[in-house]
């Protein structure tokens, strides 16, 4: 049923019940029929204009309160059509009107009482009781909505960075490996006839990279499995495991050559990690789209970790579109550590990737 039905049904239940009693009452007021039209249009209308309502519940209550039996109804109309608007005010605008509703039911009471020289027997305090406590109940809600919206996207903000982070991962470990199968497969398929010695050398490097990557992608898979309590089973990669990388790429055909800069130290294990994972997917890169061979510098500074990495690019390689997930995750690596890359064509014929990492990175990294 829409929530307006609802409305119209305790307005036209709250207008008949105050006609009713009120015109029973030991000589009526001219003005219970209007209270009660007022009261009703209030609850009614509440949705549609939240503090016009309130205003005609107030002034219906105050029009009610010489009447007997019927000023309880009054106090009805006023908490009904206050709720709505505790619900859809901030606190300091709830606030407001809860000071201006009930000082206008007080100078309204006065009113009756002085100028029109009518007894009020109850007095405000019941109309006040009512509003206040609306008030309070619906800015209470509109809290707990807000919270509950505000954990939700949270929620969904952890569940986006899980799910990159997750991404990010796979495609670093997979994506190297791969490029090297690919590559020993083609070499193994060209060599089988000719030079079967070389086409089995390629098979073992082809049998150790499918080897590589399914560790790794255990690794990952059971590191997704744990519920936190426990560490991974082994320690993530960082750049004292280039040797292997840039041997694993040699055997791949890609010929690096690296210089360290700087007196090497070891890093937190964010950067270590964030570094190794930047490194290798350049020079994978570099391996599938360029030419030659490729330059590796490691910058070691005060506070800052350089990592560049240079490759000639292929001339039937076309434009660089400067899109793929790899170069995406390699700058989400960075800027998660407070860090910076750039990775682009320079000079035309050179691509060249340029990150540049805190050495001690962010906390909570």
């Amino acid at each position: 049923m829409p929530a307006w039905c609802v409305d119209a049904g305790v307005g036209t239940v709250l207008g008949g019940g105050i006609v009713a009693v009120g015109l029973t009452a030991s000589e009526p007021p001219v003005w219970v029929v209007l209270a009660a039209a007022l009261a009703a249009a209030s609850s009614a209308g509440r949705r549609l204009l939240p503090l016009p309502a309130l205003a005609g519940a107030c002034v219906a209550g105050v029009l009610l309160l010489p009447v007997d039996r019927v000023s309880e109804l009054g106090a009805v109309a006023v908490g009904f059509t206050g709720y709505l608007v505790g619900t859809a005010r901030d606190r300091v605008a709830a606030a407001v009107t809860a000071l201006v509703a009930t000082a206008t039911l007080s100078f309204g009471t006065l009113f009756v009482q002085q100028v029109l020289d009518l007894p009020t027997p109850g007095g405000p305090e019941l109309l006040i009781a009512a509003l206040l406590t609306s008030l309070a109940l619906g800015y209470a809600v509109r809290s707990r909505r807000e919270l509950e919206r505000t954990l939700w996207e949270r929620a969904r903000r952890r569940t986006v960075e899980e799910r990159l982070h997750i991404a990010r991962e796979v495609h670093d470990v997979v994506g190297h490996h791969i490029a090297v199968i690919n590559v020993q497969s083609g070499a193994a398929a060209h060599h089988l006839r000719a030079r079967p010695d070389a086409a089995e050398e390629a098979l073992r490097h082809v049998r150790d990279a499918a080897r590589t990557v399914l560790h790794e992608l255990t690794t990952v898979v059971g590191v997704l499995r744990e519920n936190g309590s426990e560490a991974p089973a082994e320690p993530q990669p960082g750049l004292a495991e280039l040797d292997r990388l840039v041997e694993d790429l040699a055997k791949a055909g890609t010929r690096v050559e690296w210089t360290v800069a700087g007196q090497p130290r070891e890093l937190s294990p964010a950067v270590e990690l964030s570094a190794y994972r930047i490194v290798q997917e350049s020079l994978t890169n570099a391996g599938k789209h360029g030419r030659g061979p490729v330059r590796l510098r490691i910058g070691y500074a005060e506070d800052e970790l350089r990592i560049e990495v240079h490759n000639a690019l292929r001339p039937e390689g076309g434009r660089w579109s400067g899109q793929g997930h790899g170069l995406a995750g390699m700058s989400e690596r960075a800027a998660a550590l407070g860090g910076n890359l750039s990775a682009g064509p320079r000079s035309g014929d050179e691509f060249v990737v340029l990150a540049r990492l805190p050495a001690a990175g962010r906390e909570d990294t």
